[in-house]
């Protein structure tokens, strides 16, 4: 028998506030981390209090710094639950909707110096945009256009890991921008703003970790983790 302690599940709760406000609330207070992604792909998002190019705009739910950003584009429509472990703790608020992103397959270029990777997901899309002066970057991606970003011999993800371009996790309610380097493989992360691009995950199209306790028919466009840092 195992002597690690079993994971308890959480408990999922809705909670009946309005959308907006629960965002206000927690977007003004830095020890909140939040994210944006599905089961394989996902940006978190963290400030620090007056932290280089911090812009906080609590009106119109989008605070930005030099490492990355956070805009919540609507809540409307959408529902929030809690995710609540056994000692009555709130983990997680999840903002939830039925509304769909792109769900593009291929890598594919939204403007001049952005492109779309394609991970697949139903409610979740992934991009990347450029540096105007980086043309080796710019050329890979063209290359790249049309075809499964962890396909053999594809050009893009090699030359994303080199530029460490801004990524940009794009759900119907909110996106994330993330502006620092991607790690070397077997580095860590950085503090605040990051990402996580798993194919080993995303290759078992779930929408959500298996032992997610959020309701069917409904897809996390957003979520908060009060007062943790990521």
């Amino acid at each position: 028998m195992s002597s690690e302690k079993e994971k308890t599940p959480l408990r999922c709760l809705p909670v009946h506030e309005c959308p907006d406000g629960i965002a206000r609330k927690y977007l003004a207070d830095p020890n909140t981390g939040w994210s944006v992604g599905t089961y394989g792909a996902i940006a978190e998002f963290q400030y620090d209090a007056g932290e280089p190019g911090l812009c906080l705009d609590l009106d119109a739910l989008f605070v930005t710094t030099a490492r990355g950003a956070l805009f919540i584009d609507t809540l409307e429509g959408s529902q929030a639950f809690a995710l609540v472990d056994e000692t009555g703790r709130t983990r997680e608020i999840a903002f939830c909707t039925d509304k769909r992103g792109a769900q593009r397959t291929t890598v594919e270029g939204v403007d001049a110096l952005t492109y779309d990777v394609g991970i697949g997901a139903p409610h979740i899309d992934m991009l990347v945009r450029l540096r105007p002066d980086d043309a080796e970057t710019l050329a890979a991606m063209r290359a790249a256009a049309g075809r499964g970003l962890f396909e053999a011999d594809n050009p893009a993800g090699p030359a994303i890991g080199r530029a460490s371009p801004t990524r940009i996790l794009v759900s119907p309610l909110a996106r994330i921008e993330v502006h620092q380097p991607i790690p070397a493989p077997g580095g860590r992360s950085p503090e605040g703003p990051h990402t996580h691009l798993l194919p080993k995950f995303l290759a078992k199209r779930l929408t959500r970790a298996p032992d997610s306790p959020l309701p069917a028919g409904l897809f996390c466009g957003l979520s908060l983790y009060p007062r943790t840092r990521l």
